[in-house]
């Protein structure tokens, strides 16, 4: 009777190690993570970017590589802890990378210049939303555009459209801006319908045009 008591405990002892370890590494994670030095390290990340001659699609290979670490940066934000502190620690003043933030503050963009016009892919942008008490990271793909705003609206079926206002360039070197919709269903982000009611300034309104 001992022995199977022993036994029982050493694999129950066995089944938690892996548990017990995860959310250590997890609890680590989270009072190890500093969001001002995050910020700072996209921004430094950006700086270097920026620097490069991509004349000819120049150091095509470090500004692949760069983007790519800038993105892993990014998506890592996966706890609402991580994301809180970001939003509290962000200001456009100050830093170069790209971030707006939702006035619910439960979704948010990063954007900025891929510098990889060469490969067709010059802007990119993730999106960082709450979900069930995490945080999702989804790319936004489609036209390529700056996102500057943010504005959510509640729905009659109880769902939150988020209205996101981007710059793009055109053709012949102007500006156009334009408003993009998405909701969140079931924790995957989907593009949805502009809300017919609403004040232009809020971004509701169609494409404009900018000199």
């Amino acid at each position: 009777m001992k022995l199977n008591t022993l036994i029982i405990a050493c694999i129950t002892f066995g089944f938690l190690i892996p548990f017990t370890s995860c959310n250590n590494s997890n609890f680590m994670e989270e009072e190890q993570f500093d969001a001002k030095n995050t910020l700072a390290q996209l921004d430094n990340l950006l700086i270097q970017l920026n620097g490069l001659d991509t004349t000819d699609c120049k150091n095509l290979d470090e500004i692949v590589t760069i983007n790519e670490k800038m993105r892993k940066i990014v998506e890592n934000i996966r706890s609402s802890r991580k994301f809180e502190d970001l939003v509290a620690a962000y200001d456009e003043d100050e830093h170069q990378i790209g971030f707006v933030i939702s006035d619910d503050q439960q979704f948010g963009v990063f954007s900025w210049e891929t510098k990889m016009d060469c490969m067709g892919h010059n802007i990119k942008n993730i999106a960082l939303y709450k979900s069930k008490s995490k945080i999702v990271a989804s790319s936004l793909y489609g036209k390529p555009m700056i996102y500057y705003g943010v504005t959510s609206t509640n729905q009659s079926n109880g769902k939150t459209v988020y209205l996101l206002n981007g710059r793009f360039s055109s053709e012949k070197g102007h500006f156009n801006t334009t408003t993009k919709a998405y909701t969140i269903t079931n924790g995957s982000l989907a593009e949805s319908k502009i809300p017919l009611s609403g004040k232009p300034h809020e971004g509701y309104a169609a494409t404009g045009f900018e000199q």
